[in-house]
């Protein structure tokens, strides 16, 4: 199992926040500011502290190293295609490239070929940041930005849609991709060495970084007295001061809610601390006195106001109107016998309650005369009241009378009106004056409840209530009774009666306890006021205390001791001696035999640090006398000593690989990447012509190796258009008298075709490009190479050909085409009248079989 697929199987148990550090570190390498917050964050969501983020789902994600496990097959990138909304990239370019050897893509500053390089960096794999891809802001377009890349293996071509929110493809991480800003991750001036530091040694550093800076935000938030609202002091010996003294972060707000006081405990502390002081300064039996005293005083008072409450509550008023109803409908149904009873009498009145009185009067006079005589008298009887004989007619009316009196219906009626009567005589003669209670009212006013300004109201209301109980008519909207001065009046009255109780069974002598007892709840109460007065910055402690506890499970799980036994076993064994010896190999081949590497452990706060440091002897400063060119070489070497001795054979991309470095630099690099070439597909972007010239050179100097060249170009909308014609700077003589001989062909179709003027115009434009190839000649051929252009050397044994074989004819032959170029190319003013006449295009075939000719006669002397 390779270092780095142990690190990924390790961690898949750990905390999420070390996850995500462990993926920042795989994909960013070092780690910044602003990811060590973001992962501060992760810990604080994963542990509760604060609410998870629409993107928490994406951290729990398993640690992936796409491109970082062993390698199955040899990858090759063989083009990128169709690139939609990339910069300013043209659409329909393909980039092809060549699956073996060495591939040049060169362009001049602002071609696309960074762009082309940052598609690679985001779908490959490299280290460090990657600068963010745009789309086309001279476009107005929404289109996602996208590519195809083609890759090959052993066995299959394989062609993947990127996007940039596209998942990582393990065929395409294979792929490394090595620039300026990725060489800073391989390279590092620490402790005054140069040093470089294994890829997964890198991770778990990046990882104990990141702990270590979790750990110092926690040591900071749990600092004495941060965050902790201070209190007052709370007894020790109180339900609730035990409470708030011992409080944890198992601590709820329902406990809080547990003991605050209510209003009514309030209320209970002055009277309690009143009745204290009495305790303490009366004897039992003066208390007792006292106490019934009161009693014999409120009592009174509480059950007036009782009365008062329940005769006039809504009880009492729906009951009123129930007596009501019940009389109407009653008395409607009585009317209606006495209608059919008592029809077509001489006088009103007959049947109503002041007849029935006088006809209950006749009949209880006649049953007290004797029981011989009946009532209502018969016919012939004599009437009881005129002393007459009672005629027949009389008679009849007599017995319709009793007939009438003695029906239910009757009787319900004069029952009903009588209970609504008595009711409504209750209410007319209740007395609502509570005069005679001024002194109990005084005594049960204090400066808090105002009792009796609300007396006062609650006499009011009674008033009102009882006016619109009186009237049948009134609204059943009146003003409400305020029951709790009743029931205060009751408590008084109960506490008065329980404080009697308490004193029944004491005596001088044990009533010192329940001073003690009522001390003690006088103590509860005064605590549990504090705890309602200090409620809210309670409750910001509990959750202080809860997030501490939080913190505290954040801060166990920062420990780097796990860290640091993987780096000490991963070390040495696994990833520092098979780098050790790729490393040399590598440094050798860039000429640094004078440097040694050797394998630096040493131990942090935090963690266990283990690197590899080039050094000389043992003076250790190379990192003050390194040049940039030497560390950018040693970076280079340490890339390649990492994929050589992690096995891997898959392709290299270099973007610039040599920016601003000099010649020698070039050379030596460019010889290594033709070199590797051999082995694995090799992908150069550079914009650098010089260096590109070193690449060729170095190609024909390796045996085996082919290069590929691609060059880019732009228009005034578009970069990144793909042409196979390499750059004419760097074409040496016969590829350049190829592209001459393609002019050549393009020159005769515009002779036979177009205008004079456009025949005139790529003319002399002909003539320039001939001019450097004669030029190009004189030193690749006619000079042997001897000294050249940006030439490292001068190749002294190359001038015995140039003694041997120079002739004057040369001379002659190159006078004469270099003449003719001078004469017909476009680089002088021309004097005016003085038309110069484009050279026929016989006379240019001419001009460009004479140097043909001399390269094929050159090249046959000097096989």
């Amino acid at each position: 199992m390779k270092p780095i697929e142990k690190l990924v199987d390790w961690v898949k148990d750990k905390p999420v926040f070390w996850r995500h550090a462990v993926k920042l570190a795989l994909t960013k390498g070092e780690l910044t500011e602003a990811q060590h917050r973001l992962i501060w964050a992760i810990a604080q969501m994963e542990y509760g502290i604060i609410d998870k983020g629409e993107l928490y789902p994406l951290y729990e994600t398993p640690v992936t190293a796409a491109g970082l496990v062993s390698e199955v097959s040899e990858v090759k990138l063989s083009s990128i295609t169709d690139v939609v909304n990339v910069g300013s990239l043209a659409p329909n370019q393909d980039l092809a490239l060549n699956s073996n050897g060495l591939n040049i893509v060169y362009g001049d500053n602002g071609t696309g070929k960074s762009t082309y390089a940052r598609i690679l960096k985001h779908a490959c794999l490299t280290r460090g940041d990657v600068a963010p891809i745009l789309g086309n802001v001279f476009e107005n377009t929404d289109e996602e930005s996208s590519a195809k890349l083609t890759v090959c293996d052993d066995s299959d071509s394989l062609t993947i849609d990127w996007t940039k929110e596209a998942e990582a493809d393990d065929k395409l991480k294979s792929i490394r991709v090595f620039d300026t800003d990725t060489a800073s991750h391989y390279v590092s001036k620490k402790e005054g060495a140069l040093g470089y530091k294994p890829f997964t040694l890198k991770v778990l550093e990046s990882l104990s970084n990141a702990l270590d800076y979790v750990k110092r935000q926690i040591t900071e938030e749990l600092m004495a007295g941060n965050g902790v609202q201070i209190l007052p002091k709370f007894s020790s010996e109180t339900l609730s001061g035990k409470f708030v003294n011992e409080l944890n972060h198992q601590s709820t707000n329902e406990d809080v809610e547990k003991h605050c006081a209510t209003e009514d405990e309030i209320n209970q502390i002055v009277p309690l601390q009143q009745r204290i002081f009495e305790l303490k300064s009366q004897s039992v039996t003066s208390l007792k006195k006292g106490l019934n005293t009161k009693v014999a005083t409120i009592k009174p008072f509480a059950q007036k106001l009782r009365s008062l409450s329940n005769t006039l509550s809504d009880k009492a008023y729906a009951d009123l109107n129930v007596l009501r109803s019940d009389a109407s409908e009653k008395a409607e149904l009585a009317q209606e016998l006495k209608t059919r009873v008592l029809a077509n009498l001489p006088f009103e009145g007959i049947g109503d309650s002041k007849w029935l009185t006088l006809w209950n009067a006749a009949e209880s006079f006649v049953k007290s005369q004797t029981n011989d005589i009946q009532f209502p008298p018969d016919e012939t009887d004599t009437c009881p009241l005129c002393l007459q004989t009672v005629g027949t007619d009389s008679a009849a009316k007599l017995a319709s009378f009793k007939e009438y009196v003695a029906d239910q219906a009757v009787q319900e009626a004069e029952s009903a009106s009588q209970a609504l009567q008595i009711e409504i005589k209750n209410i007319t003669e209740l007395t609502l004056e509570l005069n005679e209670y001024y002194a109990v009212i005084d005594e049960l006013t204090t400066e808090d409840n105002g009792f009796k300004t609300s007396i006062s109201e609650f006499v009011e209301s009674l008033t009102s209530r009882k006016s619109q109980f009186l009237n049948p008519n009134a609204e059943s909207a009146f003003p409400d009774i305020d029951e709790a001065l009743v029931k205060y009046s009751e408590e008084v009255l109960e506490a008065l009666l329980g404080e009697i109780e308490e004193l029944a069974d004491k005596d001088d002598e044990s009533h010192s306890a329940l001073v003690k007892e009522k001390e003690q709840e006088l103590a509860e109460l005064k605590d549990r006021k504090l705890v309602a007065d200090n409620k809210e910055s309670i409750i910001a402690n509990i959750s202080r205390y809860i997030l501490e506890k939080k913190l505290e499970a954040i801060k166990a799980q920062t420990k780097t001791t796990p860290v640091t036994v993987l780096a000490n076993e991963l070390s040495k064994a696994t990833i520092i001696e098979p780098l050790v010896k790729c490393f040399k190999g590598e440094l050798n081949k860039f000429g640094f035999d004078r440097f040694n590497v050797k394998v630096k452990t040493r131990g942090s706060v935090s963690q266990q640090l283990s690197k590899l440091e080039i050094t000389d002897g043992s003076n250790n400063v190379v990192a003050e006398i390194a040049s940039e060119g030497e560390q950018r070489c040693i970076a280079i070497a340490c890339f390649m000593a990492e994929i050589i001795s992690d096995g891997r054979r898959s392709a290299v991309i270099f973007d610039d690989p040599v920016n601003s470095l000099d010649h020698r630099w070039r050379e030596d690099i460019g010889r290594r990447l033709v070199e590797e070439s051999l082995e694995r597909q090799v992908v150069v972007f550079t914009h650098d012509i010089v260096f590109y010239k070193y690449l060729l050179e170095c190609v024909e100097k390796v045996a085996g190796a082919s290069v590929t060249q691609v060059r880019l170009d732009r228009n005034r909308k578009h970069t990144g258009i793909v042409d196979y014609t390499p750059p004419w700077d760097a074409l040496p003589i016969k590829a350049r008298i190829g592209q001459l001989n393609a002019a050549y062909q393009s020159l005769e179709k515009v002779e036979r075709t177009g205008t004079e003027l456009e025949y005139s115009q790529q003319c002399f434009g002909f003539y320039n490009l001939l001019r450097e190839a004669w030029e190009r000649l004189v030193e690749e051929k006619l000079f042997n190479n001897v000294v050249t252009r940006f030439g490292r050397s001068i190749q002294t044994q190359r001038i015995t050909k140039l003694i041997e074989d120079i002739t004057q004819a040369d001379y002659d032959i190159i006078d004469l085409g270099m003449s003719n170029c001078s004469t017909f190319f476009q680089g002088h003013d021309t004097a005016t009248g003085l038309q110069q006449r484009p050279r026929t295009i016989v006379e240019v075939k001419a001009d460009l079989d004479l140097i043909g000719g001399l390269l094929s006669d050159l090249n046959k002397r000097r096989k």
